[in-house]
């Protein structure tokens, strides 16, 4: 290699590390392996935990602890006897750990067991919980989407590499097995869970194809797919450098026992388990539906991802099954009801009456009373996307309004002021108790809102007084919800100042609340059992003239 080439490598690696924007992104699965055989995940966590001391020891840029973390592996068998001088070698090792959801990184730096980790720890169904969490690994995940992770994966990846190999084995067209370099070349490169079909299309394709198509398509692949940058983008380095990842997630797949992994083969699925494969499979998607809580905070996603056998939130949509499902009224449904954020607190008339919209009564009715039989309150994955990514200033503060109305308030959306001769109106009202409201302003900036001075002014010497009385209640509390980022924070102080002073005594507190901390504000009540009157204290404390970006910060 030249002095050139060797500069062009280190300042690629460089800019990698930094983060660099312009760097290709993966267009194929990865998986962390430093140990492939998911039967010593128990014991990797168990060795995190002494070289922790119970998790207490930070674990974020602390060398100390990561190399700590590898003289454990080392003495306990799991690593060869080479430490790193860096740590590197302990940071890989906890990074397989993250990315099967058994701990996360909290804000403060430290690692935290999730229950599925807890679970591992106390010896509780292990080989049941190692093998949930492997059909419920997803990309993207919150190891995945951490900055340190390089180079990041396209963005409109939305799968779950274990489950979708086992689906594709288990099929009768497929003669109920996938080889390893069908999957090397043709599964790794799908994104969703629903290209099931097309992936099949291709593997078929190849099975029937001569040698030299077969090469044709191959190269193909590898030059299309590959995100390296290398001067030989062909077939056989593109096996050779994605192969093992192949090999690991077919291993992931026989640990299962939903599928059988023959060695250096294939994954086959044998004739005893076609049925209770695909059983377990669909029981697997109405507990634990694809997770898009890394939209509102990996710690979020962390900890849902985490939830053990035993306390497993099910789907919104309990037996009716999921969006990637083929049925075209089953989509519909999802479609619906994506604007609802927790469809438990919707009656069968209210359900009933919005599937009307698009669907035959009889047809409404009768999904409305499916839900009926749903006993575990949880978030529709399905609002978590449309309410982030709403692009309507209107329908933001629709769906914002129904937020609260999951979290238990009574909200009254655009409701007219005191006086009928005042025209200035606020987005959302909600009802506190009997002596107090509080007046919500709803901000869908594309990029960062910030309370200005004369926004402030504005609710201060309008909207509050405004609003006082309303109803014959006191404006206790205001606040805003923003789309994204927010500024201003310390005007909500001089907003209560001069609440006081066109309103002497009145004391009203504020907050602001990012999209994504109110959202994840109700999924971590929801996964908690909190009941309504909890709800509404805890969110009703938050109101202390400060801002919330993350829902770690308000609980």
């Amino acid at each position: 290699m030249g002095l050139e080439t060797k500069k062009l490598t280190y300042e690629k690696l460089r800019l990698a590390e930094k983060g660099d924007k312009n760097m290709p992104e993966r267009k194929v699965w990865f998986i962390t392996r430093p140990e492939r055989d998911p039967k010593f995940h128990v014991d990797a966590l168990q060795a995190l935990k002494k070289a922790t001391n119970n998790f207490e020891i930070t674990w974020s840029r602390n060398r100390v602890v990561h190399k700590k973390y590898e003289e454990v592996l080392v003495s306990e068998a799991l690593k060869r006897d080479n430490i790193s001088h860096d740590g590197s070698g302990g940071r890989t090792w906890a990074a397989m750990l993250r990315t099967f959801g058994y701990v996360y990184i909290t804000p403060s730096g430290s690692l935290s067991l999730t229950k599925v980790g807890t679970a591992l720890l106390e010896g509780r169904k292990i080989r049941e919980n190692v093998s949930k969490q492997i059909l419920t690994l997803q990309i993207p995940n919150a190891y995945f989407l951490e900055s340190g992770f390089r180079p990041k994966f396209e963005n409109d990846f939305q799968i779950r590499p274990a489950k979708f190999l086992i689906n594709l084995a288990n099929q009768q067209n497929l003669d109920y097995f996938v080889t390893k370099e069908e999957i090397t070349f043709f599964a790794l490169t799908a994104k969703k869970d629903d290209e099931l079909r097309s992936v099949t299309q291709k593997i078929l394709k190849f099975r029937r194809a001569s040698e030299d198509e077969k090469k044709d398509m191959k190269e193909m692949v590898a030059s299309t797919y590959d995100h390296r940058e290398r001067s030989d983008k062909g077939a056989r380095d593109f096996a050779s450098a994605h192969g093992d990842v192949a090999h690991t997630i077919m291993l992931l797949c026989d640990y299962t026992g939903l599928a059988d992994y023959i060695r250096g083969d294939a994954l086959r699925v044998p004739s005893e388990k076609h049925i209770t494969t695909s059983k377990e499979l669909i029981k697997l998607e109405a507990r634990y539906p694809f997770n898009k809580r890394y939209l509102i905070s990996l710690q979020r996603f962390s900890e849902n991802a985490g939830l053990d056998v035993d306390s497993y939130k099910a789907s919104s949509f309990g037996s009716i099954g999921p969006a990637t499902n083929r049925n075209k009224s089953i989509k519909k449904v999802h479609q619906l009801l994506s604007s609802y954020p927790s469809i438990e607190t919707l009656s069968v008339d209210e359900i009933t009456a919005i599937l009307e919209q698009e669907l035959s009564q009889n047809e409404a009715k009768q999904y409305a009373t499916t839900f009926k039989d749903y006993q575990y309150a949880s978030l529709n994955e399905d609002f978590v996307e449309s309410y982030l990514y709403e692009e309507n200033d209107l329908v933001f503060e629709d769906k914002t309004a129904e937020i609260l109305k999951a979290i238990g308030f009574k909200v009254m959306l655009r409701p007219k002021p005191v006086n009928d001769d005042v025209r200035t109106e606020i987005e959302i009202l909600i009802h506190v108790d009997q002596k107090s409201i509080c007046i919500i302003d709803a901000k869908n900036y594309k990029k960062k809102f910030t309370l200005s001075a004369s926004l402030g002014s504005h609710m201060g010497s309008e909207y509050i007084p405004n609003y006082n009385g309303y109803e014959g209640k006191s404006v206790t509390f205001y606040g805003y919800v923003t789309a994204n980022e927010f500024g201003g924070e310390r005007n909500l102080e001089k907003i209560t100042d001069k609440a006081n002073k066109a309103i002497p005594n009145l004391h009203a507190k504020g907050a602001i609340f990012s999209a994504k901390a109110l959202l994840g504000f109700l999924d971590y009540c929801l996964d908690n059992n909190f009941d309504q009157d909890k709800r509404k204290k805890m969110f009703i404390s938050c109101f202390l003239n400060k801002g919330y970006n993350n829902v770690s910060e308000m609980i």
